[in-house]
């Protein structure tokens, strides 16, 4: 399992950057009502991490969620903390949000696919359309600060190559501000779709991870053990298709599919 992240991290400049706070590291256990700064709790999960104390790097990290902030370090090493604690599910749900804010991390992978190898169903998954791989690996591969980064780049050179189209006295200069707004104009056009599809959440289903000890699957949204059709169990990962009040009907990658209570698992 590797280490939490330090400190020094994207999370803690984020935090920093966006509170105007200075990173100092407490001396004490922290709590919400002795210090509400993010940046502290984030290093006070870290340094109980180090020591040990694993519940109590879990409630300085999910002190952060609960002001509403979130990023790809701060997932990981909650999920790093959670595992550590015997909480699998957790640890699986927490790879699986930083997964989505930055697909690209080595760490995260290598991470889900381990905690994943231990969970006890055993799911192989269903091949699917290669145009539809294709896409979601389009969507899903940059992290999103580098996306949005260049996708912005990517506005502002068509911007230049425009300004240089019209008001450069030079035709060959104003032929190349002409070849810059259209190259520049369609990588804009494509990685700002990209952005959308990605933040609209378009093509991307909603997923769950169990996080009860064992599930019994139904056949019906009811508390029947007639219905049952099989279980599933901590830290297996389900596409919701539909809910009805308290129950989620919900497919597995394999193609099994079965209505279960909505408190068995969390959406990612």
């Amino acid at each position: 399992m590797t280490p939490t992240r330090r400190a020094a991290t994207r999370l803690a400049v984020l935090l920093t950057l966006v509170l105007g706070s200075g990173a100092v590291t407490p001396s004490h256990a922290v709590t919400p009502q002795e210090a509400p700064d993010p940046v502290a709790f984030f290093q006070e999960g870290n340094r109980r991490y180090t020591a040990g104390d694993y519940a109590g790097a879990v409630e300085a990290y999910e002190a952060i969620l609960a002001a509403g902030l979130e990023g790809a370090d701060l997932y990981y090493n909650l999920g790093n903390a959670y595992f550590k604690a015997g909480e699998l599910g957790r640890a699986i749900l927490s790879w699986e949000r930083a997964a989505r804010l930055d697909p690209s991390d080595p760490d995260v992978r290598a991470n889900l696919e381990l905690a994943r190898s231990l969970t006890a169903d055993a799911i192989e998954p269903l091949p699917r359309f290669w145009l539809l791989e294709a896409v979601s690996w389009w969507i899903h591969v940059w992290p999103r600060g580098l996306l949005l980064g260049m996708a912005a780049a990517a506005w502002w050179l068509t911007g230049a190559g425009a300004l240089l189209w019209i008001v450069a006295d030079g035709a060959r200069t104003r032929a190349w501000g002409r070849r810059l707004v259209w190259t520049a104009g369609l990588v804009s056009v494509l990685l700002g779709a990209t952005v959308a599809a990605r933040e609209l959440g378009v093509g991307q289903p909603e997923e769950g991870v169990v996080l009860q000890e064992v599930v019994q699957v139904r056949s019906a949204p009811a508390e029947d053990d007639d219905l049952t059709l099989f279980e599933i169990h901590e830290g297996t990962r389900v596409r919701v298709m539909r809910r009805s009040g308290g129950w989620a009907e919900i497919a597995l990658d394999d193609g099994k599919v079965g209505w279960v209570p909505v408190e068995a698992f969390e959406v990612i």
